[in-house]
């Protein structure tokens, strides 16, 4: 290599290696350069935002508070009324207020936050703090309640109102329309109205039975702020529920109610006392009742039964106990054996199948021997002879055991469901219980003597009652129900209850002749003490011997009852009082019903439209 070339070599080289310290110097000098280009640019964008912001930021502001949702709240129906058939009211739902907070809106002004806060605790005496703390939880929240300040009363929160229309220094509330379920007669039906809870669910009774019907459809409320800050509301209306009129008359109800309460508290009370009225020809309950009540506004306490002492000492159990007793309905919900009151049952069949006739006559020796036992009348030294109507009047038990046996099982048992027994009835309430009857192949010599006098068979008060005024009316069965129509919001009758012959029990002629018998034994036979001046009454006695756990008589517990009508002629009144386990030394004595059925007929004839005469 030349010494010419030799530099060149070098020289060349020492480019070469120069070359990466220049590339490095200038990538950082661009480097450089490009950020304070975009530091310079995120200035302008930042001076840029602060001028809009500065110049435009409310409008900005109001357009995006406009997309947003404000409240999404549900507007509560009011549940429809129930009344009794003559239109007083036995359930309603009072109109309330809750007094909605927004603590956003509230937390953008402190001073008018405190005048507003004051405000409220001033009004409706609610601490402070407890508002500001809910405030102060919840800063974002648009909805919030206090339980205070739930459930205040209309004409309050119209005073308040007025009040907050004068002080612009009050914002971020409002109020919630709500409704509180109301029952003006407090125990009156309690037992056939039920209640209802906080949900709307009805509990026990027609607000159970008629839920569907009393409840509405809620509504909604959308809010939300348009462009220029004001709340804008969208409002889907809540459908008010419909109300439900019973065939129940108020003022007889009470009556019976404060006869019963009289019964226990001040004569000879009872383990359980119940009574129930009918009209026979429509099947319209007109009142039902016994000892256990409640106050439907307070369902949950149990001083309306008991002592406090008494509740002190219950176990949480036993008063849940108490209380499922307090609120079912004896008249559908227990069965028992009815005694004695069953027998117009058994001989309407005899003569239907055309067995006996008034003409028959049975011999009682007081005793019948059936198969290994002996079954005793009511009259152990025997009544003789008797014809049907004595019978019935006298209420041997001897003369059944014959018919019972002249019916024999396969038309016993029939007769038993044509009327009804062993199977509910269909009556418009929940809980109702269907009884025992033998079945047909158990209906051997001794079931069928005792079931023949309303023994070892056991029945409820409604299908008693039900079954009875077929009897009494010319044989149609009408399904007992306690709804008589619909009502919309606007009172305007949407469905009346129409009366269901659900079948026919017995002939008219052998109808003419049980009432002619039932009025015979108010006037000259067992139930005489039934008696009403210037009524005319017909009736049976049942005095039943109550069974051990073993199905053995007690011999010393019975349950005592009457079941009758009015006027005996052409009645349009049915009727039935059972008094379980009368507390005295004797209980045998059909005594107490009849007596007691005559001291309540004799105050609710009148309101029942059934005047004595002279």
């Amino acid at each position: 290599m030349s010494a010419y070339d030799s530099r060149r070599y070098t020289r060349k080289r020492r480019r070469r290696k120069s070359k990466p310290k220049r590339f490095r110097r200038e990538m950082k000098i661009t480097a450089f350069v490009s950020f304070c280009f975009c530091l310079f640019v995120f200035g302008l964008l930042f001076y840029k935002i602060y001028c809009i912001n500065q110049q435009d930021g409310t409008r900005y502001k109001k357009e995006a508070l406009a997309q947003q949702i404000y409240t999404n709240s549900v507007l509560n129906y009011q549940r429809g009324d129930i009344k009794d058939r003559n239109n007083t009211t036995l359930a309603v739902s009072v109109r309330k207020y809750n007094l909605v907070l927004e603590p956003r809106t509230l937390l953008t002004n402190e001073k008018k936050r405190a005048e507003t806060v004051k405000k409220i605790a001033s009004f409706f005496g609610v601490g402070e703090e407890k508002i500001q703390e809910r405030i102060a939880k919840k800063p974002k929240s648009m909805y919030e309640h206090i339980d205070e300040l739930k459930e205040l009363s209309a004409s309050k929160v119209e005073i308040f109102k007025k009040e907050t229309k004068k002080n612009k220094d009050i914002i971020g509330i409002w109020f919630e329309e709500t409704y509180k379920r109301n029952y003006p007669q407090k125990t009156v039906g309690a037992s056939i109205i039920g209640f209802t809870s906080s949900e709307n669910k009805g509990t026990y009774g027609v607000e159970e039975q008629y839920n569907s019907v009393l409840n509405g459809t809620t509504g909604r409320e959308y809010g939300y702020f348009d462009s220029n800050m004001n709340l804008q509301r969208t409002i889907k209306e809540a459908k008010d529920g419909n109300s439900v009129v019973l065939t129940i008359d108020a003022n007889v109800q009470k009556i019976v109610e404060e006869e019963i309460s009289h019964f226990q508290k001040e004569s000879v009370g009872a383990k359980k006392i119940a009574v129930m009225l009918m009209n026979p020809k429509n099947g319209e309950i007109l009142a039902m009742a016994s000892d256990s009540t409640f106050d439907s506004n307070e369902p949950q306490d149990l001083s309306v039964m008991y002592t406090q002492q008494q509740i002190s000492a219950m176990s949480n159990e036993e008063k849940n106990e108490k209380l499922l007793s307090m609120w079912s309905n004896y008249c559908v919900g227990e069965a028992y054996e009815p005694g004695s009151t069953f027998k117009p049952f058994t001989i309407a069949a005899a003569l239907d199948e055309n067995l006996v006739s008034e003409k028959s006559s049975f011999d009682c020796h007081g005793m019948t021997k059936v198969a290994d036992r002996e079954i005793h009348c009511n009259n152990r030294s025997g009544h003789g002879v008797l014809d049907l109507r004595h019978s019935l009047m006298e209420s041997c038990n001897g003369a059944l055991m014959i018919i019972g046996t002249k019916l024999g099982r396969e038309s016993f048992h029939a007769y038993n469901k044509l009327y009804g027994f062993g199977q509910k009835t269909g009556i418009d309430l929940p809980g109702e219980n269907s009884g025992m009857i033998h079945e047909k192949d158990m209906l051997n010599t001794v079931e069928l003597a005792t079931s023949s006098f309303g023994q070892t068979q056991t029945v409820t008060m409604v299908q008693m009652l039900s079954g009875f005024s077929s009897l009494i009316n010319g044989g149609d069965y009408f399904q007992p129900h306690v709804v008589k129509e619909i009502q919309n919001s606007n009172g305007e009758v949407i469905e009346t209850i129409d009366p269901v012959v659900v079948k026919k029990t017995t002939s008219e002629d052998t109808s003419a002749k049980i009432r002619s018998f039932l009025k015979s034994t108010v006037e000259d036979g067992t139930a005489s003490p039934a008696k009403v001046k210037g009524y005319s009454i017909g009736g049976k006695t049942g005095t039943a011997e109550k069974r051990q756990v073993d199905g053995t008589a007690s011999k010393k517990n019975y349950l005592v009852s009457f079941i009758g009508c009015v006027p005996a002629e052409n009645p349009d009144v049915a009727f039935y009082v059972i008094i379980d386990e009368p507390r005295v030394k004797d209980q045998a004595h059909s005594t107490y019903a009849t007596e007691f059925s005559s001291r309540i007929m004799k105050r609710i004839l009148p309101f029942l439209g059934q005047y004595a005469t002279k």
